[in-house]
């Protein structure tokens, strides 16, 4: 540089000094734009900014959505470039873009394409994709799902990729994998569509190129970028901007109409779900439109209590009648008797929890002594696997299992407390409170779970409303004061569509899950009302809040619209409106995934006030 500032001043030209600045400037972008966005090597960034997303105020927004859906209806009926001058990245090149055209739902076809403006970019990404199209297929085009990719990034050591590649950061990066001249890439909205982890795609381009661990570790190039997702409708001049092909809801949005409406599509997702058999869904895989022939029997029993709490609310014979023909369906399937004992047995087991849950779905029907010799066999199981120390054997098949403490006994307790408020039997009170005094020590020794906390929160609460025991309140409140620490606030997360779920990511109490962000919230309702019956206002405030933050995430999580449900097709989308996904970046829908955040809902619309939802 001091050699070409002393050949500056030696030239005595004011233009010759400016048209070399100029030039040195215009080679410096140069190389900067192609090694971010055409694959020369750069400097690794930090590890600390591996989980900290790039923000760029100019990328695109809110504002120049109806001129950016006019510039893509424009080069889809015209196939030309037009002028479209758009501030901040946008005006650099070259430009990446992934997009996919689909016609109801379906995605048809899609592409990569690099080039060196936006415009031009899209002119060519769309005319590449209709060519492989026939006149028909084009016709019924209606939404093209588009990417604009942004800061490429080097993955260079095992610990980069390895954080920069984890399931939090799916469908909000993509990645770009590069052996030799082969470079596949996965657009952050195509990770959401297809339902695929980073892993499963990685493993695919490994098998497609054949390619040695050693080869994957070694020889191919890793690198992620960001991605601006748009969603264009087609002959509507619309565009939205979506968080992994979702629609961003704020904490503002949980209001006493927006919870309602949330119940209400949720309760549909349920009784649709009920097939003419009785038979109920356990999981559906919105990517691919199928249901999944797995079961589990306390998650479809834990289903049929949940619809018996709607048509409780509105004693409707019609849905009484769907929930007879699922009983029946499920005493059919599973249940079975040995000697005495009455089994739901699946996969040969036993499960203390399916036992309890069985029980109460038959319980809380009107139509109750129809199944009266299965109940009463059943509750002689659950009688027999009850220990005189206060404890519970959690399995009948295998006996040699005893595992699962922190649900099934809970469970258990939650049936009998409700058999307690129907007929006050002083003896079943009596083995409750042993359970009570041997689990909540067992719990707060050294086996504090925060799965433990919903079902006995429950359990003691409708017990504690027909005695008032202090000790049940007290120790309601010392569960679920330390829940709260479990929840994820909205400044202690990596990307804010993931605010108000139950996860900690320091310590191992298992993976995220929208199931459990609704059986938490079932407990929580329980101990709001408490502190409220109490007098304690602190709590109260706590306890609301929270409950607000995870009926946002619920919120989320829950299939509304056609633009969350972009890539289900048409004719399948009754299947999902309504459900609940496992979690932002993973659609699947299970059954517990509903029917737990339901009963939290009902139990919530029932407990809060207008006020209560006044946000934080």
């Amino acid at each position: 540089m001091e050699k070409n500032a002393d050949f500056i001043e030696n030239t005595n030209s004011i233009m010759i000094k400016r048209i070399l600045k100029l030039n040195i400037l215009l080679l410096l972008l140069a190389v900067l734009v192609s090694a971010s966005c055409q694959g020369s090597k750069r400097i690794s960034i930090e590890p600390a900014t591996i989980n900290r997303r790039i923000f760029d105020d100019n990328i695109l927004a809110e504002k120049d959505l109806e001129h950016f859906a006019k510039l893509v209806e424009h080069i889809w009926h015209n196939g030309k470039i037009v002028d479209y001058n758009l501030a901040g990245r946008f005006s650099d090149t070259p430009q990446t873009i992934y997009i996919a055209l689909r016609s109801k739902g379906l995605r048809l076809i899609d592409t990569w394409q690099t080039d060196m403006s936006l415009s031009e970019t899209l002119v060519r990404a769309v005319n590449n994709a209709k060519q492989t199209l026939n006149a028909e297929q084009i016709d019924n085009i209606d939404t093209l799902e588009i990417d604009l990719c942004h800061s490429f990034r080097e993955l260079y050591t095992s610990n980069d990729r390895q954080q920069s590649l984890t399931n939090i950061h799916r469908g909000i990066r993509g990645y770009e994998l590069s052996y030799g001249s082969k470079i596949e890439r996965a657009a952050p909205t195509y990770a959401i569509a297809t339902n695929r982890s980073n892993q499963r795609l990685l493993e695919l381009f490994q098998e497609k190129y054949k390619l040695t661990d050693a080869q994957m570790q070694n020889e191919v190039r890793y690198r992620t970028f960001e991605g601006v997702q748009v969603l264009v409708y087609l002959g509507k001049t619309k565009a939205v901007l979506t968080d992994r092909g979702n629609t961003f809801v704020p904490l503002s949005e949980v209001t006493q109409e927006n919870t309602r409406k949330t119940a209400e599509t949720a309760i549909k997702w349920m009784f649709n779900n009920v097939h003419q058999d009785g038979r109920f869904t356990y999981k559906y895989w919105p990517s691919v439109g199928a249901e999944s022939q797995t079961k589990n029997m306390i998650r479809l029993w834990m289903a049929t209590t949940a619809l018996g709490k709607v048509a409780a609310k509105s004693n409707d014979p019609k849905l009484w009648n769907i929930i007879e023909r699922n009983i029946d369906y499920n005493l059919q399937q599973f249940y079975r008797e040995e000697g005495q004992y009455g089994l739901i047995e699946w996969e040969g087991k036993v499960k203390l929890g399916a036992l309890s849950i069985a029980t109460m779905a038959i319980v809380e029907h009107p139509k109750r002594s129809k199944w009266a010799r299965q109940e009463a066999a059943i509750r002689r199981t659950i009688d027999s696997l009850w220990k005189s120390d206060g404890s519970f054997n959690t399995f009948y098949k295998p006996k040699d299992r005893n595992d699962n403490q922190n649900f099934y006994p809970g469970e258990a307790l939650l049936l009998w407390s409700i058999l307690y408020e129907e007929k006050r039997d002083e003896k079943l009170l009596q083995r409750f409170m042993k359970s009570f005094e041997y689990y909540s020590k067992w719990h707060l020794g050294t086996n504090r779970n925060p799965a433990f906390i919903p079902w006995h929160t429950q359990a003691y609460y409708t017990v504690w409303k027909q005695t008032r025991n202090e000790r049940l309140r007290k120790f309601i409140f010392q569960m679920n004061d330390w829940l709260l620490s479990v929840q994820q606030l909205e400044d202690n997360v990596v990307y804010r569509d993931t605010a108000g779920r139950f996860y900690d990511p320091t310590r191992p109490f298992g993976p995220p899950h929208s199931s459990s962000t609704g059986v938490y919230l079932e407990g929580l309702i329980d101990a709001f009302q408490l502190a409220r019956q109490t007098g304690d206002n602190k709590r109260t405030n706590a306890y609301r809040i929270a409950i607000l933050r995870g009926l946002r995430s619920v919120m989320q999580l829950q299939f509304t619209d056609d633009i969350d449900m972009f890539y289900i097709s048409e004719s399948k989308r009754k299947y999902a409106r309504g459900g609940i996904r496992t979690t932002v970046y993973d659609n699947q829908i299970r059954c517990d995934n509903v029917q737990h955040n339901l009963m939290a809902i009902l139990k919530i619309l029932d407990a809060f006030e207008q006020d209560d939802y006044k946000g934080i």
